[in-house]
């Protein structure tokens, strides 16, 4: 089964990004020569950016956070599935899970089912259509 990530790891990965590095130094000049030419207000203009970063990444690092939960969710709930086959010389039809399908075994699937390997089709009810070119 795979691990959720932890929210501190989505955290991480949002403050790499190269953008918020650049800003996060425009802030750091922005107050540098703030300070120098206004000490008592001059700090305020970088703050403000310093904490729309902050904002920016909390929101994005929780945003990965749950898609990355989510995705875990639906990547477990589709190694449960079950799909019936014909195995073996005898061809009998048992239903194994799809983690447990191994190389040459004959998937029985009905229209909306999700293909879960690489297969060749066998036979189809659907015809073919071919367009040849003059």
């Amino acid at each position: 089964m795979l691990e959720v990530p932890s929210f501190v790891s989505s955290l991480r990965d949002a403050l790499r990004e190269k953008i918020l590095i650049a800003l996060a130094v425009c802030a750091t000049v922005n107050i540098i020569s703030g300070m120098i030419y206004n000490p008592l207000t001059g700090w305020i203009e970088g703050l403000s950016i310093y904490i729309s970063i902050l904002i920016l990444v909390s929101i994005t690092s929780l945003n990965d956070w749950a898609k990355d939960k989510k995705f875990i969710k639906l990547q477990s709930m589709m190694e449960d599935e079950q799909l019936p086959v014909y195995r073996g010389a005898a061809g009998h039809t048992q239903t194994v899970n799809t983690s447990e399908l191994v190389v040459g075994d004959i998937l029985i699937l009905k229209a909306g089912d999700r293909v879960p390997a690489d297969c060749i089709i066998i036979e189809s009810p659907m015809k073919v259509k071919t367009i040849h070119g003059k």
